[in-house]
């Protein structure tokens, strides 16, 4: 060989090397960058994606972009797709993950396809379509042998049935999840999940089981943060106040909690609320309002000092209003300003009832007695501060158009707080007036929980739309007769748009739907798409 053809080839590996090189320090790049991302995300669970992490997935875009455009022949170009659509996923800009991931499903290797059918699931809930997500989910699983691809799908499917009120759904897939992950990230995330779901359903005893578990696995501050809270809380409510109060003591010195210092000193006031301390209660609560302006604590204070003056024996409406009033002054969001704003209407009118009850003759007495107890009964869920006024009736006005109504309510009421005396109205009910509405209700329900929870509503109108749309319609206009606030009012009302809009063409309840999504759930996906409808309906 001459010495030419000798130093050619050396010079031509020499530039294969550095050209392999380059496409490998790329890919190596945008995978850093990536894993930064995902580093901050992680440590940030529970909240909004931090700008710095965007700025992480932008980069992890960028350095893939060039793996496709200049080294389109490398090994790396699938994986570079992939992560490119999980960036573009995480930073919600779900019609370009969606074209990636749709090129991904025409690749050969099983494993990008199984990947793109499960990051294509996802853009679907993304995109406000729950059930199809779910049905391909559910068909992945009995494609995948890999035990933490699995738990993965396991936790998405609990999180879609999380966001549509199915926890019962949404514990079962977040438990297979937790049997099989040996991924601690995996695993804290599954376990922060059941433990939320089981203090919600005072599951307490699981829900301490889990929030330990997820101390024991994260690296998340925040759900350090909350995890330890929430222990506090589950202490509390279930009746070991010592226990709650020295937990609380020992976070309250260390300095990692410091962000949730108001938190565990609202937290401590609620032990002493518990202990039967109102007038400390009221001074304490005060106090935390004002030595912590502006935040989600000092609204939970003034809401708890309303409820105090509106549940004790001798109700104090003013006050109520008052605390009320300093609630939303707040400039923080909280949901008990939308517990407030439910509130607030009927306590104004309480006051105006109040005030007239010692002016109006005996005919209509009556009448503002029965105003009253359903207000505290069934808008304000202060059943026992209701019965007087509906005993009150019964005992003083028995001649009132109002008597069987209040006898019924009795009833209702006695059995919502489980009370014995339940079956003593409903006796009357069926004995001194056989032939009325009343009596008919009671022989068609008494057997049927009469709690139905916007969920659980929403489950049955999910169920029943492919075989009965008109019923189901009945049921998610049920949803929203009895919640503004959840998720399940949020899916109903915008379900109910759309069916009005698309299906048979009735604008004006179309507009109405979608207005309700945007005015009661304005920073949710839900809300986005609404206003899009909207404008492109007013164009028209």
């Amino acid at each position: 060989m001459s010495e030419f053809n000798s130093k050619f080839i050396k010079y031509l590996c020499l530039l294969l090397f550095l050209k392999g090189c380059a496409y490998f320090n790329t890919f190596y790049n945008a995978e850093e960058h990536f894993e930064t991302a995902e580093r901050i995300r992680i440590e940030n669970l529970g909240n909004q994606i931090p700008s710095r992490a965007i700025q992480e997935y932008a980069k992890a875009i960028e350095k893939s972009d060039k793996v496709l455009l200049e080294f389109s022949d490398s090994r790396y170009v699938t994986e570079a797709k992939l992560l490119k659509g999980k960036a573009h996923f995480f930073r919600r800009e779900y019609d370009s993950a969606v074209a990636i991931f749709n090129q991904l499903k025409e690749e050969d290797d099983i494993f990008y396809q199984q990947q793109s059918k499960y990051w294509l699931a996802l853009c679907k809930w993304k995109d406000l379509r729950p059930q199809p997500a779910i049905n391909d989910l559910n068909e992945l699983i009995q494609e995948i042998d890999d035990k933490n691809f699995l738990s993965i799908i396991y936790l998405s499917l609990g999180e879609i049935y999380l966001g549509i009120d199915d926890s019962l759904n949404a514990y079962e897939n977040f438990n297979n999840g937790a049997k099989i992950s040996s991924n601690r990230n995996l695993r804290e995330q599954v376990y922060y999940q059941i433990a939320e779901i089981s203090f919600k359903q005072n599951d307490y005893s699981k829900a301490l089981e889990s929030y330990n578990k997820v101390l024991s696995n994260t690296i998340s501050i925040a759900r350090i943060q909350d995890s330890n809270l929430k222990i506090v809380q589950i202490y509390r409510l279930t009746g070991d106040l010592e226990r709650s109060a020295s937990k609380i003591q020992e976070l309250i010195i260390n300095e990692d909690f410091n962000s949730i210092k108001s938190d565990l000193d609202l937290e401590l006031t609620k032990i002493e609320l518990s202990r039967g301390k109102i007038n400390f209660a009221i001074e304490n609560l005060d106090r935390i309002g004002q030595d912590y302006p502006n935040t989600k604590t000092a609204i939970e204070a003034y809401y708890l000092l309303s409820d105090i003056y509106l549940t004790s024996p001798n109700i104090d409406y003013e006050k109520t209003k008052f605390f009320m009033n300093e609630a939303m002054k707040q400039n923080s969001n909280s949901s008990f300003k939308s517990l407030i704003i439910k509130k607030r209407d009927d306590v104004e009118m309480l006051i105006k009832l109040d005030s007239s009850l010692g002016e109006i003759d005996q005919s209509k007495k009556a009448e503002n007695l029965f105003i009253t107890g359903q207000i505290l009964a069934f808008n304000l869920a202060s059943y026992k501060e209701s019965k007087e006024y509906f005993e009150n009736i019964i005992n003083n006005h028995s001649k009132s158009n109002y008597f069987q109504q209040s006898v019924f309510a009795l009833y209702v009421i006695n059995k919502k707080i489980m009370n014995d005396d339940s079956e003593m109205y409903k006796n009357k009910i069926l004995e001194e007036f056989p032939n009325s509405d009343f009596a008919k209700y009671i022989i068609n329900n008494d057997n049927l929980d009469i709690n139905h929870s916007p969920s659980e509503l929403l489950r049955k109108a999910e169920d029943l739309r492919q075989k009965d749309v008109i019923g189901s319609i009945a049921l998610y206009k049920k949803v929203l007769s009895e919640d503004k606030l959840t998720q399940s009012s949020k899916i109903a009302a915008y379900y109910l748009g759309m069916y009005y809009d698309y299906e048979i063409a009735e604008i004006d309840s179309a507009k109405y739907y979608y207005q309700f999504v945007a005015r009661q759930h304005p920073n949710s996906e839900q809300a986005k798409k609404a206003l899009k409808r909207l404008e492109a309906i007013n164009v028209q």
